[in-house]
């Protein structure tokens, strides 16, 4: 008498493959699953200009008096503002709005950020995912390398002094 079971798989080596390709691809999603999707800061951050180091409390300043409008009204540092999935950069008065797609600890202790433009255009292929790498310095410094570049930022918080 034969079993429908063992003619259908064709015995236990079947179902013992079927077994571990599933515990493999099981393994394999939960280690896609272990990157991080958010910054790993947060909050309004200006590029530090060492020709004038008081720039830090007068720039702060001016963002708490003014508002969003004084990034567009003359010159000014760059500012960041990071959210839990989106970074907003305003850069000589324009503004770009970026995704985070990947964030990945690197040896130094720093972050390799891979972001899109936008929060839906990462799947598009003439959009180009950017890179960066984000150094935390202290909890109220940061530095920012993209390729040769690198910029220190300086966090605005409600306890910067004015």
């Amino acid at each position: 008498m034969t079993m429908p079971f063992h003619l259908a798989l064709g015995g236990w080596s079947y179902l013992r493959a079927l077994i571990l390709t599933s515990i493999l691809i099981f393994g394999l999603q939960s280690s896609f699953a272990a990157h991080i999707r958010t910054y790993p800061v947060s909050g309004v951050w200006v590029a530090v200009d060492h020709q004038f180091p008081e720039s830090k409390v007068g720039a702060c300043w001016t963002l708490k008096t003014m508002g969003v409008d004084a990034l567009f009204g003359g010159p000014f540092p760059t500012v960041m503002i990071f959210s839990d999935r989106q970074r907003f950069v305003v850069r000589g008065g324009h503004p770009a709005e970026l995704a985070v797609r990947s964030v990945n600890s690197v040896q130094d202790g720093g972050f390799r950020i891979t972001e899109s433009i936008g929060k839906h255009r990462g799947w598009l292929p003439w959009f180009k995912n950017r890179q960066f790498h984000l150094k935390v310095i202290d909890p109220m410094l940061i530095e920012i390398a993209e390729g040769p570049v690198r910029t220190r930022f300086f966090k605005c918080s409600s306890s910067t002094p004015l």
